[in-house]
């Protein structure tokens, strides 16, 4: 029986579609616009002919959602990218000797603002469990 590439594309493009999250969101969006309007048609408020009239022109809700994912991504990657690269060696080491990885160090160091401690890194083990 004959491999078909195009069948087995569609069925992964289809797959991997329905877990994209802004495919998603835009799918879900629509159905809450179409349930609103069915609302306020049933209870006797006419909607404008024109989609345009009463918007203000600015940016789809879900291209804002698009960037602030894409800012998140590239503010966490820049978080957690060491200044120098000694300055990486030696926070991975540290993190080693408290027994925690470099993210969890690395995020303690942002959060609190200083270099964890032994009390701090018991703390965060625990909370791993």
């Amino acid at each position: 029986m004959p491999f078909n590439f195009a069948v087995a594309t569609a069925r992964a493009q289809a797959r991997n579609a329905s877990r994209d999250t802004c495919t998603v969101v835009k799918q879900a969006a629509a159905g809450w616009r179409e349930r609103r309007e069915n609302d306020l048609k049933e209870s006797g408020v006419v909607i404008p002919i024109s989609e345009w009239l009463g918007h203000n022109n600015g940016p789809d809700i879900l291209e804002n959602l698009l960037f602030k994912q894409w800012r998140w991504t590239r503010a966490r990657k820049a978080a957690f990218a060491p200044p120098y690269a000694e300055t990486g060696v030696r926070w991975a080491r540290k993190a080693e000797e408290l027994g925690l990885s470099y993210e969890e160090y690395r995020l303690e160091l942002l959060e609190r603002g200083r270099y964890p401690t032994d009390e701090d890194a018991r703390r965060i083990r625990e909370g791993r469990r």
